[in-house]
């Protein structure tokens, strides 16, 4: 019985020490977000070097987009500007845009032109392996990432690979904005 015992406890700290370990993790990694989201942002945000962190917070990211798209997209197209990074949400956001036909293919250039904020982002998206060969349409996806240079004249169905990294998209356009 007090083998027993003593193996419990021994699975009970090493139980315990996970939960702390894991605590400390979040807690690191929400005190770095809550510090991203209140402008307190490192010297080479934007770069390679930080993995293309965001200059901006989100939310002001979002309130340019968002103007910028009341300007140049038609509504139908609104709700898909913003800044949605999350892989499964901004694909479901994306098909169930364009399904509802709310907003038509032929307008996603204008709304990728908004995200970018006139900016090009194509190294990001090269970093993000938007033109890694598994996805096989070369560097096709790379003129997503730069619409005011490249433009997009029209939208293929060998450019659905690139939609469906749409959260990759904004990742990149968000890390494109420049610190004001």
């Amino acid at each position: 019985l007090t083998h027993q015992c003593k193996n419990y406890q021994k699975k009970k700290n090493f139980f315990n020490y996970r939960i702390s370990f894991l605590t400390l993790r979040f807690l690191v990694f929400f005190f770095s977000t809550v510090i991203i989201n209140n402008r307190c942002f490192q010297a080479n945000c934007g770069t390679a070097q930080t993995d293309y962190a965001p200059c901006i917070s989100k939310i002001r990211a979002n309130s340019m987009f968002k103007q910028c798209c009341q300007q140049f997209a038609p509504e139908g197209c609104h709700e898909l500007c913003q800044y949605e990074t999350e892989e499964v949400v901004a694909r479901n956001l994306l098909m169930r845009v364009i399904r509802n036909s709310n907003c038509s293919l032929k307008n996603i250039a204008a709304v990728l032109f908004c995200a970018s904020q006139n900016q090009d982002n194509r190294k990001c998206c090269e970093h993000l392996s938007m033109a890694d060969p598994k996805l096989g349409v070369g560097n096709r996806c790379l003129r997503f990432c730069d619409p005011a240079g490249e433009g997009i004249s029209k939208i293929a169905r060998n450019d659905v690979t690139c939609l469906f990294n749409w959260n990759v998209l904004m990742y990149c356009h968000h890390s494109g904005i420049p610190q004001e």
